[in-house]
């Protein structure tokens, strides 16, 4: 059964001459090896300002999806250190509907699809023609959010955002660390070759809810609570808590992880 959602992504197509060599020198993701994929955007310190999926069209021209942010805002972060570059960035979100859909693959005249894994489940980011009929049953954002987090895929900003580092919330599949110089890559490459890490995103059950502080016996905050389902949630915990401790009748799981796409 195909199931669908309105989305509120941000639509953003980057054109111009040097477009390809400078998303490349400002992302986390290699473009030069595939036509879709997901990336993030760090500041100089290796924090996630935002993640986006990038596809590039046969025009030469690569259209971008933000999730999380306003067009405006994706555009401020995506052209922010566009100097002499022949690079323009247009918002394109009011020319398109936004879905997200899982379940079954759709299929609608004229639409863009991308497939995702950061629900946890088979499902598309799908742009289509304005008024485009959507086939299938409506469905509910709040559905793909619990299935993502009782199947421990990380989000950003929910899970990592502009205090956190991507190795720390289990998205490395969405980091290259053989592509060259980008903005935030010498943190990726310190934190990759040395592993310096101090907290880790886990899965959590128990009686769970967004911002609970997770504490020691001792009562020592040890973690966050970043992502709540009933039962299952996902927490920003000490990197040196095992799998299977007890904080506060909260049970630590597995470190929750992006699958590669």
């Amino acid at each position: 059964m195909i199931r669908h959602a309105p989305a509120p992504a941000a639509v953003v197509r980057v054109t111009g001459e040097d477009a390809a060599a400078f998303l490349q020198g400002q992302c986390t993701a290699d473009l030069r090896k595939v036509a879709l994929t997901d990336a993030l955007w760090l500041n100089r310190k290796g924090r996630v300002l935002a993640h986006t999926v990038v596809a590039k069209e046969t025009d030469g021209s690569f259209l971008l999806l933000c999730p999380h942010l306003t067009a405006e805002e994706t555009i401020a972060i995506v052209t922010a250190n566009v100097i002499a570059d022949d690079v323009v960035a247009t918002d394109e979100t009011p020319t398109w509907g936004r879905w997200v859909v899982w379940g079954a693959e759709p299929s609608v005249a004229g639409a863009k699809l991308f497939p995702t894994r950061r629900f946890g489940v088979v499902a598309w980011d799908m742009l289509t023609p304005a008024g485009a009929a959507m086939p299938g049953e409506a469905g509910r954002r709040e559905e793909l959010e619990a299935l993502r987090v009782r199947a421990g895929v990380p989000a950003v900003p929910a899970d990592c955002g502009a205090n956190e580092f991507p190795q720390e919330c289990g998205l490395e599949a969405w980091v290259s660390y053989t592509k060259g110089c980008y903005l935030g890559q010498e943190v990726m490459a310190r934190i990759q070759s040395m592993g310096s890490l101090r907290r880790i995103l886990r899965r959590v059950s128990g009686s769970v809810v967004v911002g609970q502080e997770l504490k020691t016996s001792e009562g020592k905050v040890a973690g966050v609570v970043r992502s709540a389902a009933g039962d299952a949630g996902l927490a920003l915990v000490s990197v040196d808590l095992p799998e299977g401790a007890e904080l506060g009748g909260v049970r630590l799981g597995a470190p929750a992880v992006m699958p590669a796409r």
